[in-house]
């Protein structure tokens, strides 16, 4: 009797072992990927859909490259929040250096504007080209942080400050978020533009590069 329990009990210890051993959903991640590469993603510069913006502020030696990573209405940004009736366009960044090789000392994003086209309402701009198209300055601007999982910007605690500047290492992608302060009866009926100063025009801005920025996700109400 003693002889038949023996090989029995073996069997059963080395299938409960294979089960909790084996390679099944213990291992995995929720979607499927294998628990070593689950985590937070941190995309790269190069990796983010969209133009970039190659732009430099007055007088600096390096430039930075930008692309618009979110776009949202919000009243509040960056601890400040908008006159009544107005909304920010709170536009995320990513940020690297505009060469490859080497690293930008100071970097800061207060110097950037946006480029509106309006077929109603007021503009709130810094400058008019015409009644129906604007600039605005970014303000609020933050600093540039390089830890900064995708599709949490939003939901991070941005401080703006006067003139805030961060160095930015040789290779690095770090986020940033620019706001621009819009009347709620503005009519926007395309793209709007992310601007900034170039290599031959550093002050008409008129003459800036610019790229798309996407619609923005929200409402002005």
């Amino acid at each position: 009797m003693a002889k038949r329990i023996l090989p029995a009990l073996v069997v059963g210890l080395t299938v409960l072992v294979g089960a909790c051993s084996g390679s099944g959903g213990d291992n995995t991640a929720p979607d499927g990927a294998p628990a070593s590469e689950a985590g937070p993603k941190y995309t790269r510069f190069a990796d983010f859909p969209g133009k970039a913006l190659s732009t430099v502020e007055p007088g600096a030696p390096v430039g930075i490259q930008v692309k618009p990573v979110d776009v949202v209405w919000t009243p509040e940004l960056a601890g400040k929040s908008a006159k009544p009736g107005e909304h920010y366009l709170a536009v995320y960044l990513a940020v690297t250096g505009e060469l490859p090789d080497r690293g930008v000392k100071g970097a800061r994003l207060d110097f950037l504007e946006a480029k509106v086209n309006l077929s109603k309402g007021t503009c709130n701009g810094y400058k008019n080209e015409s009644a129906d198209v604007c600039y605005l300055k970014a303000s609020p601007a933050t600093g540039l942080e390089k830890e900064v999982a995708d599709n949490t910007w939003r939901t991070r605690t941005w401080l703006a400050g006067g003139i805030t500047r961060t160095d930015i290492e040789a290779g690095d992608t770090v986020i940033g978020v620019v706001g621009f302060h819009l009347a709620d009866d503005a009519d926007i009926p395309g793209d709007m533009e992310l601007c900034g100063p170039g290599k031959t025009e550093f002050y008409d801005d008129r003459k800036f590069p610019c790229v798309p920025i996407p619609k923005p996700e929200g409402a002005r109400n």
